[in-house]
C-alpha cells in the first residue's frame, strides 16, 4: 500500500512538472512542448545553405506603428520592420523590405516576387500559406478617459466611441457591438482624428488596434489620461506567411522567432514603440520572478498543508455537523409565514428569511450585510411607533415586534395581518348588513301599511278640494307617498335581493327595452345615448335578466342624475357591451359632473350617496348582485370630467 501510494506520488510529481513545464512554455512563448523543442535549436547545413543564398525579400504593408513609411527621412520604420531587423541578426542573413498593399502580397508570394509576407493569421492565410509563430498580438481593445465612471462595455450605454475605418475589417469591431449596449461607433481616417474627437468631447474613447492606440499615447506623453477597458473585441496574430510547402523556411523564420523571445527582445521592442501603456505583452524577467515566488508559496503551501491535514479533518467533521444543523434551522425559519429580520447595533442585517424579502420585496443579498435605514422598501415598515401596533400600507396590514437578544442584537418579527384583518371587517360588516337587513324589511313592512291608508284618504280627500291650495297639497302628499313608497322597494330589495332565476336573454333587445323605457328621461335632459354591442352578441346568453336589469337602469338613472347643473355642449353617456363564450363586459360612461377621488371607493358601501336625495342603495345593490353572481364591478371618475363604471359577469352553462 505505502509503496503504491509513492508510485502515485511520483506519477503526479512527472503529470505536474510536465504541465507546469507546458504552461511556462506557453506563457513565455506560446508554444506548446513539442513544438518548443522542434524550434529550440541551431540551425541545419541544410537551412544555413538556404539563407546563405540570397537576401530574404520580406513584403510588409503600411499599418502604422506595424509597419509605415518615416516622413522624415523616408525610411521604413515601425514595430514589425524592428523585429524584422533583430530577426536578421539572428539568423545571421541580411532581410529587404518591399512595400504594397495586403492583396498585392499576397499574390508576390505565390509569385515568387517576395520570399515571405507579414500577414495576419487568420482562416483564409492559414490555408493558402505556411505560417509562423506570431511576431506579435494586436488586439482589439476599449480605450476611454480616466477621469469617466466607465469600468465596462456596459458603463458605455447611450455613449459615442471613435474608430479608425481601417481597423474595422469585415465589420469586426460593429459586430461586437450588435447585441450590446447601445452604443454609437464613429469611423475616421487616422488616429489624430480619433483623439481630436475625444479631445472635444465627441467621442468618450476609441476602439481598434490596441498597438496603434498606445504608440500614438506614447508619442504624445498622454498614456496617463487614458485606461483600457477588459473586453477583448478580436486578436490579430501577425506572423511571417511564406509559399505553401516551403517547410524549410518556415522552420527557420520559428527558430529565429523563439530566439528573439527567449532573449526578450520582442517585450523590449513593444515597450520602445508603446511605453508602459497596459501593454499584454510578457516580460520574461519578470516572469523568472514570478516563478521563483511561486515555487517558494507553493513548498510553503505544502509544509503547512501536510502539517495541517488532520487538525482539518478534524475541523471538517465538526464543520460539516454545524452546516446541517445551519441548514436544518434555515428550513425551519424559511417555512414560517412571519418575515423575521436580526439586526446588529441597530444598524446592519445579519439574517432574514424568505417570508421577509417577499414581505420587503427585496432579494436576500441586498438585504444581508446592509444598513436597513438606508433600504428605502423597509422605510414603511421599521418605525418605533409602529411597534406592537397594526398597521396598513397600501392595501395590506401588518403587525411587528421586536425583541433585543445578545446586547446588541435585535429580532423584528413582521406579521402579514391583511388576511385576518379583511376577514374581521368582513365579518363586521356581514353582522351589520344582516342586522341592517332584517330592519329594513320589518320597516318596509311597517311603514307600508299606514302609507296605503294615506294614499286611500288622499284619493278620497281630493275629490272635495275646491281651491288650488287645497290641489297643490294633494299633490305634495302623492309624491312624497311616491318618493317614500320607492325608497321602501330599495329597502325591500337590500333585505331579499333577486332570485336566482336564469334564462336566456338577448342582449340587445334588452338593451333597446331598458332605453325605451328611459327614453322620455333621456329626451327631458338632452341626454345622447352611444351604444356599442360587440363580440357574440347574436347567440342568447344565459343569464338572470333581473340582474342585468337592475344594472342597466340604475347607472342609467345614475349617469342622467350626473349631469343636474352641468353646462356641456353635448352630454353623452356611452354604453359598451361586449360578449364573449364565457363573460360579458360592459361599460356604462358618461361625461357628467364626475365624483371626488375621496368619495369614490365609498360608493359601493350601503347608505351612501353623493346625491342630496339619494338613498344609497342603489349602488350597493347592484355591486352585492354582480358579486353574488361571481362577477366584478369597478368605478373610474375624474371630477367635473365624467365617471366610467366597468362591469363583468359570468355566463352561466
Amino acid at each position: 500500500m505505502k509503496r503504491r501510494k509513492i508510485i502515485i506520488l511520483i506519477v503526479l510529481l512527472i503529470l505536474g512538472s510536465i504541465a507546469v513545464r507546458k504552461i511556462d512554455l506557453n506563457l513565455r512563448y506560446g508554444l506548446s512542448i513539442m513544438e518548443y523543442y522542434k524550434y529550440n535549436g541551431d540551425l541545419t547545413s541544410k537551412e544555413g545553405n538556404l539563407l546563405k543564398e540570397k537576401p530574404l525579400l520580406v513584403g510588409v504593408y503600411n499599418d502604422p506603428p506595424l509597419a509605415y513609411l518615416n516622413e522624415f527621412n523616408s525610411y521604413n520604420t515601425g514595430i514589425i520592420v524592428d523585429y524584422l531587423s533583430q530577426l536578421a541578426i539572428e539568423l545571421g542573413n541580411d532581410i529587404h523590405l518591399k512595400v504594397g498593399s495586403e492583396n498585392y502580397l499576397t499574390d508576390a508570394v505565390n509569385r515568387d516576387e517576395v520570399d515571405l509576407a507579414v500577414l495576419e493569421s487568420n482562416f483564409e492565410n492559414q490555408k493558402n500559406f505556411e505560417m509562423s509563430q506570431p511576431l506579435c498580438v494586436v488586439k482589439g481593445k476599449i480605450i476611454v478617459k480616466n477621469n469617466l465612471e466607465v469600468d465596462s462595455v456596459v458603463d458605455l450605454n447611450g455613449m459615442t466611441l471613435v474608430a479608425l475605418k481601417s481597423d474595422d475589417v469585415d465589420d469586426r469591431i460593429h459586430k461586437f457591438f450588435d447585441f450590446r449596449e447601445n452604443i454609437t461607433i464613429m469611423e475616421v481616417e487616422n488616429i489624430y482624428q480619433c483623439f481630436a474627437l475625444i479631445r472635444n468631447n465627441v467621442a468618450v474613447g476609441f476602439v481598434g488596434d490596441d498597438m496603434e492606440a498606445a504608440h500614438f499615447l506614447n508619442v504624445t506623453n498622454r498614456g496617463s489620461n487614458f485606461k483600457i477597458l477588459k473586453p477583448t473585441l478580436y486578436e490579430k496574430e501577425m506572423c511571417l506567411a511564406v509559399k505553401k510547402g516551403n517547410e524549410e523556411l518556415i522552420n527557420i523564420l520559428n527558430k529565429g522567432i523563439l530566439g528573439l523571445k527567449k532573449k526578450n527582445l520582442i517585450a523590449q521592442t513593444q515597450y520602445k514603440w508603446l511605453g508602459d501603456f497596459e501593454s499584454d505583452s510578457l516580460d520574461l524577467k519578470q516572469i523568472e520572478l514570478a516563478y521563483k515566488i511561486f515555487i517558494a508559496i507553493t513548498l510553503i503551501i505544502v509544509f503547512f498543508s501536510s502539517w495541517n491535514y488532520v487538525i482539518t479533518q478534524r475541523v471538517n467533521t465538526k464543520t460539516r455537523e454545524l452546516s446541517e444543523s445551519k441548514e436544518e434551522l434555515r428550513l425551519i425559519i424559511d417555512t414560517m409565514q412571519n418575515g423575521i429580520m436580526v439586526i446588529e447595533d441597530d444598524t446592519f442585517i445579519v439574517e432574514c428569511n424568505d417570508s421577509f424579502t417577499n414581505i420587503a420585496k427585496v432579494p436576500r443579498d441586498e438585504l444581508i450585510g446592509f444598513n436597513y435605514k438606508d433600504i428605502e422598501s423597509l422605510k414603511d415598515f421599521i418605525y418605533k411607533e409602529k411597534m406592537n401596533e397594526i398597521f396598513s400600507i397600501g392595501n395590506s396590514y401588518y403587525y411587528i415586534t421586536s425583541q433585543t437578544f445578545a446586547n446588541n442584537k435585535k429580532l423584528i418579527v413582521i406579521e402579514d395581518y391583511t388576511e385576518k384583518y379583511v376577514n374581521e371587517k368582513r365579518a363586521r360588516q356581514e353582522s351589520k348588513m344582516i342586522a341592517v337587513g332584517q330592519l329594513s324589511a320589518g320597516l318596509a313592512h311597517e311603514i307600508r301599511n299606514p302609507l296605503g291608508l294615506i294614499k286611500s284618504y288622499s284619493y278620497i280627500i281630493e275629490r272635495y278640494c275646491v281651491d288650488e291650495i287645497c290641489e297643490h297639497a294633494i299633490s305634495v302628499i302623492n309624491d312624497s307617498v311616491s318618493r317614500i313608497n320607492k325608497l321602501i322597494e330599495n329597502l325591500l330589495r337590500f333585505s331579499k335581493l333577486s332570485n336566482d332565476e336564469t334564462k336566456l336573454v338577448d342582449i340587445e333587445n334588452l338593451l333597446n327595452v331598458i332605453l325605451t323605457l328611459e327614453e322620455k328621461n333621456l329626451s327631458q335632459n338632452e341626454i345622447i345615448v352611444k351604444k356599442d354591442i360587440s363580440g357574440d352578441v347574436l347567440r342568447p346568453i344565459l343569464m338572470n335578466e333581473d340582474v342585468l336589469k337592475m344594472i342597466f337602469l340604475n347607472l342609467i338613472n345614475n349617469s342622467i342624475d350626473s349631469f343636474e347643473g352641468v353646462e356641456r355642449r353635448e352630454k353623452v353617456i356611452s354604453l359598451s357591451v361586449h360578449v364573449e363564450e364565457n363573460f360579458i363586459n360592459m361599460k356604462v360612461s358618461d361625461n357628467g359632473c364626475g365624483i371626488e377621488k375621496e368619495k369614490l371607493e365609498n360608493i359601493f358601501n350601503p347608505f351612501y350617496s353623493t346625491k342630496e336625495s339619494g338613498t344609497g342603495l342603489g349602488l350597493y345593490v347592484i355591486s352585492t348582485e354582480i358579486s353574488n353572481n361571481d362577477g366584478h364591478i369597478s368605478a373610474e371618475s375624474e371630477l367635473g370630467v365624467g365617471t366610467e363604471f366597468d362591469i363583468v359577469l359570468p355566463i352561466k352553462g
